[in-house]
């Protein structure tokens, strides 16, 4: 790939290291070079000083150097020095003459506001000419093995930068539902907080992607037999007038079609929706209210056993619904015109009579009997449940059916985990 992180990272460091070679190796050049002339120059230091305390004791100006020519203020110039003299006169302490002999000048300043001048010739101690060969193939020696050394380095650092983030790159493309599990999201750096950043969003869309299949999924189940029912029955109107029974079906049909869509909006907004502490007897004598016609409760006899001050955790939307699910079951389907709703810190329990009950009655499969029994399945209500993390367990005991919900915190829900 072209455009890897990777293989830019490296490029990076590579060049950084071709950068450090390059303005060491001049520096180096540069130490040298000045070193020399330094060294050059504090020996025509030293020498004029031996000249000055020369003629000030009255004795002819002499050098100890071979190679140190001096010109004392009475004596005139050659015309070679002359040249060298014009050469350097911009300040420059050395020049080179034109038979390449390397020289270095210095202006005595001697009493009387008399000069003299000192030439030294510095070929032969020039030692960077004869060194320049050796240090050049040294230091290109040194060049490529320091690169060598900075490649080597820069390929490992480059692997342990970029390789957290093509781990996550690769989980994401590739094998997105293991990002869970990779060590990635426990590292503490900026790496780790992305990716569990992306953990979050991948969970959330993979939740919303279920939200929707099921969603989808529960419609085409749930609400197939009775639209064919009622559309049925709507047909046979067009012929003749219905009976009061076939009413009262098409009227328990439009029902349920109504709750087992407030129950699957309810369940898609579920994880959307926060949860909020509200009062359980409120809710559910609000929900009595709301959802049943006076004649319904005159008729039918709901005992409350749930203390005033007690409160839950949860949904209200949901708990209003899974209300109004097993208020229709219990009209529809119990033998006796009573339903017992109690609560406790630990559970919430609906009690009725009732004949029969399938024997998976939270089962997605399980269909109501015509009257026998206790009705459409609860596939719904366990769902509603399970997304408030409320374990439920139902039983059928002596003619009664029993629905219990067991709080998050309650011992018999951790027990069910």
């Amino acid at each position: 790939m072209n455009n890897s992180i990777q293989r830019k990272v490296l490029i990076l460091l590579v060049s950084f290291a071709f950068l450090l070679s390059a303005m060491f190796s001049g520096i180096a050049f540069l130490v040298s070079f000045a070193t020399e002339d330094q060294m050059i120059e504090n020996v025509l230091t030293q020498e004029a000083q031996y000249l000055q305390a020369r003629y000030q004791d009255g004795l002819t100006l002499g050098s100890r150097f071979t190679n140190i020519i001096v010109f004392a203020p009475d004596m005139a110039l050659p015309e070679q020095y002359q040249s060298l003299l014009a050469s350097a006169s911009s300040g420059d302490p050395e020049v080179t003459g034109a038979d390449g002999q390397h020289w270095h000048i210095k202006r005595l300043e001697l009493a009387n506001n008399k000069q003299a001048y000192l030439f030294l010739n510095a070929t032969q101690w020039l030692a960077m000419p004869s060194l320049q060969e050796n240090m050049t193939i040294l230091l290109s020696v040194l060049i490529v093995v320091s690169l060598i050394i900075a490649l080597v380095f820069a390929y490992l650092l480059t692997r342990k930068i970029t390789s957290p983030l093509i781990e996550l790159t690769e989980l994401l493309s590739t094998q997105s539902h293991l990002i869970t599990t990779s060590r990635v999201l426990k590292r503490s750096d900026e790496i780790g907080v992305l990716a569990r950043e992306f953990e979050r969003a991948l969970s959330a869309l993979q939740s919303s992607l279920l939200r929707e299949s099921d969603f989808t999924r529960d419609v085409g189940h749930e609400l197939r037999t009775p639209l064919a029912v009622i559309k049925n029955y709507l047909t046979l109107q067009q012929g003749r007038t219905l009976q009061p029974n076939e009413l009262a079906e098409l009227t328990t049909q439009v029902e349920y079609v109504t709750n087992c869509v407030d129950s699957l909006i309810a369940l898609a907004r579920a994880q959307e929706a926060e949860m909020h502490t509200l009062p359980l007897r409120q809710t559910i004598e609000e929900t009595l209210m709301s959802a049943l016609s006076p004649e319904q409760l005159d008729t039918f006899e709901f005992i409350i056993n749930v203390p005033y001050d007690l409160k839950i955790t949860a949904h209200k939307a949901l708990c209003i619904v899974l209300i109004r699910n097993l208020l229709g079951n219990a009209l529809n389907h119990a033998t006796s015109r009573q339903l017992t709703i109690e609560a406790t810190q630990q559970y919430w329990r609906f009690s009725n009579d009732a004949l029969h009950v399938p024997e998976s009655p939270m089962s997605r499969h399980t269909k109501r009997q015509s009257s026998k029994g206790f009705g459409q399945g609860l596939y719904l209500v366990n769902r509603i449940a399970s997304a408030q993390q409320w374990h439920c367990d139902c039983a059928f005991i002596d003619n009664k059916f029993t629905l219990t919900f067991y709080w998050p915190d309650s011992p018999s829900a951790k027990k069910s985990t």
